[in-house]
């Protein structure tokens, strides 16, 4: 015998249960499943980006991670220490800065090195080729290198692809001290940056691109001391390495004191990691627009 209620409404309330058990068996039927809490992707508060307070709620990802967690593994199994401050990445990005400074201590001409950088970029752009084409292989590359990438990057050509691009370009076409000093500009601000802006940003002024004063005072400060440390102390106490070599800049052939030169350093390097140039990855624009203004001011200035 069917039950029945006697209390009014109720068999609507049995209609409606019975509806709401259709549907959810209907979709998972359909392979959808409940997402948990701990699924959810970071929300730009937990991502701490430039210096964004931290808050509750589960949105999509802010600009610096612009895919959901959960595509790289790493990045979900150490959702801080990698997805969040990106700790290996900017490692990375810190070590360029020194080895381009150890292989310029050794006498290592930039014409050496680019070949080799040629050859990597190459190598490492037929491997994205790779991953974009074959799944099996870009599984196995997203679990063995993504603990260097950002997940917006698994789509999408690496990050290194354009940092490698960015160094040809200015040893190419640069003098031996603008193109050194770009690295430095590079591998150095572009951290500092993102590393005091995610944990102080909320505490100062934004600007243009949610840019946070802290973060852009890191840069700046960061490249007066990246100028003053090539110019001020590697350049004097190497002076044998760049025999025969052509410098854009030199207490004797410019105007402007090696004081003065460090400060506008520190305002490019700020305003190249800030300044977003047609959507243009900050790997390839940093350096270029870095030597192309130090470039400039430094003929401007000559005696």
């Amino acid at each position: 015998m069917a039950y029945t209620s006697a209390t009014p409404g109720s068999d609507r309330l049995t209609r409606s249960r019975a509806k709401a058990l259709s549907n959810s068996k209907d979709k998972l039927a359909n392979g959808f499943t409940e997402t948990k809490k701990d699924d959810l992707p970071l929300s730009p508060g937990q991502n701490g980006v430039n210096g964004k307070k931290a808050r509750k709620t589960h949105q999509p990802l802010t600009p610096r991670s612009r895919s959901p967690l959960g595509l790289i593994p790493s990045h979900k199994k150490y959702r801080y220490f990698i997805h969040k401050y990106e700790v290996p990445r900017k490692l990375l990005h810190v070590s360029i800065g020194f080895l381009t400074l150890g292989l310029y201590w050794n006498g290592i001409k930039l014409s050496h090195v680019t070949p080799v950088l040629v050859f990597l970029l190459v190598s490492i752009g037929i491997l994205d080729m790779l991953r974009f084409k074959f799944q099996a292989f870009s599984a196995y590359y997203i679990k063995s290198f993504g603990f260097l990438m950002r997940e917006s990057e698994v789509n999408k050509w690496n990050g290194i692809v354009w940092y490698l691009l960015g160094l040809i370009l200015v040893f190419l076409i640069f003098p031996k001290d603008i193109s050194l000093l770009s690295i430095l500009l590079l591998s150095w601000c572009d951290t500092a940056a993102s590393s005091f802006g995610r944990a102080y940003g909320h505490l100062t002024p934004k600007f243009f691109r949610n840019k946070s004063l802290a973060g852009t005072s890191a840069a700046f400060l960061t490249g007066v001391f990246a100028a003053y440390l090539e110019y001020g102390l590697i350049f004097p106490a190497t002076p044998l390495v760049n025999v025969g070599e052509h410098l854009a800049w030199t207490p004797e052939t410019s105007k402007l004191s090696l004081g003065v030169l460090c400060t506008l350093s520190g305002f490019v390097g700020a305003a190249a990691e800030a300044v977003d140039l047609w959507g243009l990855d900050d790997n390839i624009t940093i350096p270029v627009i870095s030597a192309i203004v130090m470039q400039f001011i430094v003929v401007v200035f000559e005696k």
